[in-house]
């Protein structure tokens, strides 16, 4: 057989299950109609001929070429982002409640078998993610020179992506926030969402929270926090940001341009 009726020859394997036939059709397979106009003939893979198929069976390109795979992209991640929150928080609610109630049972429990089980966010296996915010913030507000005056570094800081930057929270309108630190896992419109690292132990009682450690979804608004940035070996210069001043996603933060200006409603 020619090699240039191979994808004839492909496509009629789809209607016709003998060779034979497939060569015979090849060999003469153009066929003329009545009214002068050369067709091929194919027969349904499937189905009774005249019955339309169930709906859905078909898609309809004409919906797919209007969505852009860019924009699929943020919509799965945007859902599997919310998922996993959803998720790992009631998880935590969980372990939570085993641990008060071993506590008020005074029964011994593995924490860390808890933890491990229901796969909660741990604080050190985001370390390494702290490490790598560590040296794009040094770039991003130092780069090779190490020094830069203070107007140079707050339009840098402010278009800065948090993913991964230690958080402490100084001051909240919230009095039960106050002190809590973590990693940021996820820097949304507003709120981080941090991973804190489980308290084991202290000078206070501890709650079964605390003991569980895991993830903390944190208001930015009404909130205070400050991180360190490593300048080098022996310096670190500290910072402190206004949560409400930050409501915005890291890619539109990135395009906005703060105006340095006094604001009364620091919360």
């Amino acid at each position: 057989m020619d090699r240039n009726l191979a994808l004839e020859n492909h496509l009629l394997t789809r209607c016709y299950s003998s060779q034979a036939e497939i060569t015979t059709l090849l060999e003469t397979r153009y066929i003329t109609s009545e009214a002068g106009v050369p067709h091929l003939v194919l027969l349904p893979t499937s189905g009774p001929e005249g019955v339309k198929p169930a709906k859905g069976a078909r898609t309809d390109l004409a919906k797919n070429v209007a969505i852009k795979p860019s924009q699929v992209r943020k919509l799965n991640t945007r859902r599997a982002m919310k998922s996993y929150i959803k998720t790992t928080l009631a998880s935590q609610k969980k372990v939570v409640a085993r641990v008060q109630a071993a506590r008020n049972k005074s029964q011994p429990l593995d924490i860390d078998a808890l933890v491990d089980k229901y796969n909660i966010p741990t604080f050190d296996s985001y370390l390494r993610l702290h490490g790598l915010w560590q040296q794009y913030i040094q770039d991003l507000l130092f780069g090779e020179q190490k020094t830069a005056s203070l107007p140079m570094l707050l339009p840098r800081l402010s278009t800065a992506d948090f993913n991964g930057c230690w958080l402490r929270v100084i001051d909240a309108k919230d009095g039960n926030l106050i002190g809590l630190q973590g990693i940021v896992m996820y820097d949304s419109q507003h709120s981080f969402m941090m991973v804190v690292p489980q308290v084991k132990s202290s000078n206070h009682v501890i709650s079964p929270a605390q003991r569980v450690g895991g993830l903390r979804v944190v208001s930015k608004r009404g909130t205070m926090f400050s991180f360190d940035v490593d300048v080098n070996e022996n310096e670190t210069v500290a910072f402190t940001i206004i949560g409400s001043r930050f409501e915005l996603r890291a890619v539109d933060r990135a395009a906005k341009k703060f105006k340095s200006h006094g604001v009364e409603d620091i919360y």
